[in-house]
Parts: structure tokens; sequence; C-alpha cells
């Protein structure tokens, strides 16, 4: 007779072998369609909400560090997605926005996103989606220093 197994509730597991398969799924799709990495997306997703924004707000807008965006930038700005202007008062901090292919790709991006999104939800009824997005913003709250 075989024993029936608890269903596995570790949070983290499923959550990080879901962050891997999708990111994965999420680079290929956008890849093919958009020619751009999720990282790339975020980027010209980020800017179209917040266009000229100085590197370290960038960084901390799309949550990666800034040795990292500086790098994502310099290619981004190869491809003519982004450029970099000058801070304003203080010349040395520099500022990230979207040129005008940049603003055509993000839109392009943004369509392929909601094709991916759609894709992702299936099966979802709305109050599952809510629970869903619930915890997605809940779980680094409850994750971080001050309620450690």
């Amino acid at each position: 007779m075989a024993i029936a197994r608890p269903i596995d509730r570790r949070l983290f597991f499923w959550f990080d072998r879901a962050h891997t398969l999708l990111t994965k799924e999420a680079d290929s799709f956008l890849s093919k369609r958009s020619g751009v990495s999720t990282a790339q997306a975020s980027v010209l997703i980020y800017l179209g909400f917040h266009d000229s924004c100085h590197l370290s707000e960038l960084a901390d807008g799309i949550g990666r560090n800034n040795p990292a965006v500086t790098g994502l930038v310099n290619r981004m700005e190869a491809q003519d997605l982004v450029e970099r202007i000058h801070g304003g008062l203080d010349g040395r901090r520099k500022r990230v926005r979207l040129t005008d292919s940049g603003w055509a790709k993000r839109e392009q991006v943004r369509e392929d996103f909601r094709i991916f999104n759609e894709r992702l939800g299936k099966g979802l009824n709305e109050t599952e989606m809510d629970a869903v997005l619930k915890f997605l913003s809940l779980a680094p709250e409850n994750m971080s220093k001050k309620n450690g």
C-alpha cells in the first residue's frame, strides 16, 4: 500500500524553481520576438515610466546592482536603445534615457510581455491571480531585515 505524502510546501524551493524556468522561457520568448533579454526588457519598461533617471535609480528600480546596470546600459547604448546624458548640476552623475529606437523597442516588448503574461496566467481565475500577486508582493517584505 502506497503512503500518501503531504504536498511539498517549501515555498522557496518552488519559487526558485519557477523563477529559473520562467526566466529561461521569458529570455527565449523575448529573444525570438524582440531580440532583447529579460534584463534589457526590464530597463526598457522601467525607463518608460522613469525616463532620464540616474543609473543608481535604474539599478534600484529593476533590482540589480550598479555594476550590473552599468554593463547592461553599455550594451544597450551600443544597440542605440538608450543614451547617457549629463545629470544636471552634478556633471559627474549621468542619467539614462530611451532613444527613439528604445521607445519603439519598448512598445514591442510590452506587447510581448502581454502575450507572455496571458500564457503565464492561463488556468488562474481572478481570485487565484490576486493570491499570487499578494504573495509576490509580501514575500520580499516578509524576508527583509526589519522583519527578521
